[in-house]
């Protein structure tokens, strides 16, 4: 939740920022570059995520619902990304996504 809190923070600040014409820091780097930053987001949610499989045998089946949940959420952020990027991405999250399925089947019988 509190990231959700930030990102739209920062979207607001980049598009007042933007409407105003000023820099959002004094060496030059204008809402742009601010809001690149808030884009990035899904990538520390990707990495967070997707660096738990190593790891899936050890969860609960709570905590693998969740991770799968996540999965799914960022699925559509990754999908507004470029061709290539959007490409490798999908790709990978999938891949991340089905193994802590089949984990969590394994573990439930479901």
């Amino acid at each position: 939740m509190r990231n959700n809190r930030g990102s739209v923070a920062i979207a607001l600040a980049a598009a007042l920022v933007v409407l105003a014409g000023a820099p959002v820091f004094s060496d030059g780097i204008y809402a742009a570059a601010a809001a690149a930053s808030a884009q990035d987001d899904w990538k520390k949610e990707f990495e967070d995520i997707c660096s738990k499989t190593q790891d899936s045998m050890s969860f609960t089946p709570d905590e693998l619902k969740s991770l799968v949940g996540r999965c799914d959420a960022l699925k559509p952020r990754v999908e507004k990304l470029e061709e290539t990027q959007r490409k490798v991405y999908l790709k990978r999250l999938q891949m991340c996504r089905d193994l802590l399925a089949f984990v969590l089947e394994s573990k439930t019988g479901k």
